[in-house]
């Protein structure tokens, strides 16, 4: 039969594409659903309108998952460390295929695990690995794509695609892998249609990027996409170290994450070592000069 699928946190900057995808494959699923507080059911109103359910409910309630055999979780940062609740309630309702809110890099690769910013990830895969042990059939999927190729030139990460400037905290020749967002939401979609190879094994790790580049190789390609030259100056991760350190000490959670999240670009974080799984799909993601080009290359016309 067919997948049935739940998805948890469609509203957000991830939501969106996610569905838009899903409504491109949607024959291919038994059902597909949002989750939605009882309140805020009116901005997915479009997508009903095309054949996306809207389930009115609570993630930590089991019946809110009647009917599905998967599950999506989009959780931003401060509902991350809901995860576990979540998992407990779907497990309840029947649901039996879990995707916990990843889309990230490597984490069992080197200390990267112990970043503040992936700790309540971390903690998600030991509540999964503990599950799957104690439910016979259930199963879960990371999807680990590097980082997204549109967050590279945002403010946070110390880039201005105004001003041409980049002041990133890192190193030029770290590798970065990068995936652009359509692309991921495309394989994280194709992946549910996917057999686990191994039926024993709970866990599937699935690894797709669209290409790994050293930091400035990113840059130069958006000066070259951009036709313009950045001022570059490469800061010490130390410094971002040292402040995420202060923030922990001071009890001060958000400024934690905060400073852990500054480094995951150019330090080699975002890198995602093979082997890889993209020939498993039937589609050539972009690259990170295609992305900028999407992103950026009606702007240099308009201003050439």
């Amino acid at each position: 039969m067919a997948p049935s699928v739940l998805v948890i946190g469609a509203s957000g900057t991830v939501g969106r594409p996610l569905m838009q995808e899903f409504l491109a494959q949607k024959n291919d699923f038994n059902r597909v659903a949002v989750l939605a507080d009882p309140a805020k059911t009116a901005r997915f109103a479009e997508i009903q309108a095309q054949g996306i359910e809207v389930v009115v409910g609570s993630f930590l309630e089991s019946s809110s998952y009647k009917g599905f055999d998967t599950v999506i979780a989009l959780a931003g940062d401060s509902a991350l460390k809901l995860q576990p609740g979540m998992i407990d309630a779907s497990i309840a309702g029947g649901v039996r295929h879990f995707y916990p809110s990843e889309l990230t890099t490597d984490l069992s690769r080197g200390d990267i695990g112990k970043k503040r910013y992936y700790r309540d990830k971390i903690a998600t895969r030991e509540h999964l690995r503990q599950r799957a042990r104690e439910v016979p059939g259930f199963k879960y999927t990371i999807l680990t794509t590097g980082g997204f190729t549109e967050y590279v030139t945002i403010p946070f990460n110390n880039i201005d695609v105004e001003k041409h400037t980049a002041s990133p905290y890192g190193y030029p020749d770290a590798l970065a892998s990068l995936t652009a967002m359509p692309d991921i939401m495309r394989y994280l979609v194709k992946s549910i249609l996917l057999p686990f190879d191994d039926p024993i094994q709970p866990l599937r790790i699935l690894r797709v990027i669209g290409e790994t580049l050293t930091f400035a190789q990113v840059l130069s390609t958006l000066e070259s996409v951009q036709g313009v030259k950045y001022d570059i100056k490469y800061l010490d991760p130390k410094d971002a170290a040292e402040n995420e350190e202060a923030a922990r000490v001071a009890e001060d959670a958000e400024a934690e994450v905060y400073w852990s999240g500054k480094t995951l670009f150019a330090t080699g974080v975002a890198y995602v070592p093979g082997p890889l799984d993209n020939a498993r799909f039937d589609f050539v993601p972009e690259t990170v000069r295609e992305t900028m080009q999407r992103l950026f290359g009606f702007r240099k016309h308009n201003e050439g």
